[in-house]
């Protein structure tokens, strides 16, 4: 079987339990911050797929990698997960059980990268601007990002405005590379 589809189907599952329990957004959180232990620690995916590392050890890892208290329902998908020997999926269950989530909730996620630190007032305005296009809830998540000079990146679902100092210097210079 196809590893996307193996994924899919765990975190449609658990999506559609954790809606009929009414612990959809305990699970998210919890969800998030796997995804979060992954991108943090890349170790975490080697143990995971290490046959030398007992099931008991790896469920007591990824339990504490899922927060400080994590719900019932997490704990169990966990087990079933490793009981299954589908560890190794993990990673992609946990990105579209997160993907599943913000689609029902109606939640947009937002990056904006600066490279001095964003005024919370802009934040503020921002997200305010963006809720009334959209309608959606926005997930907000700014980081200072020295290397753009100037200027700002906006990410917003699938959609990037790059209005960077660094990336029209970039344009600029191969625009002159291109008159030679």
């Amino acid at each position: 079987m196809d590893l996307g589809t193996i994924s899919s189907r765990y975190a449609r599952a658990l999506f559609s339990l954790a809606m009929e329990k009414k612990e959809e957004t305990r699970v998210y959180d919890d969800m998030k911050m796997l995804k979060e232990s992954f991108l943090l620690f890349p170790e975490l995916k080697e143990t995971l797929q290490n046959p030398i590392v007992s099931v008991a050890d790896k469920e007591k890892l990824l339990i504490n990698a899922g927060g400080i208290e994590v719900c019932d329902l997490y704990k169990r998908f966990i087990r079933m997960v490793l009981n299954h020997k589908r560890e190794s999926c993990l990673p992609f269950m946990t990105y579209i059980y997160i993907y599943l989530y913000r689609k029902e909730k109606k939640i947009t996620r937002i990056r904006f990268s600066s490279a001095s630190p964003i005024q919370e007032s802009t934040q503020k305005h921002l997200i305010e601007r963006l809720h009334q296009e959209t309608g959606d809830t926005i997930e907000f998540s700014g980081e200072v990002k020295p290397e753009l000079i100037g200027g700002f990146c906006l990410q917003i679902g699938n959609y990037r405005l790059d209005a960077s100092y660094a990336s029209q210097l970039k344009h600029i210079r191969e625009q002159l590379l291109q008159r030679k």
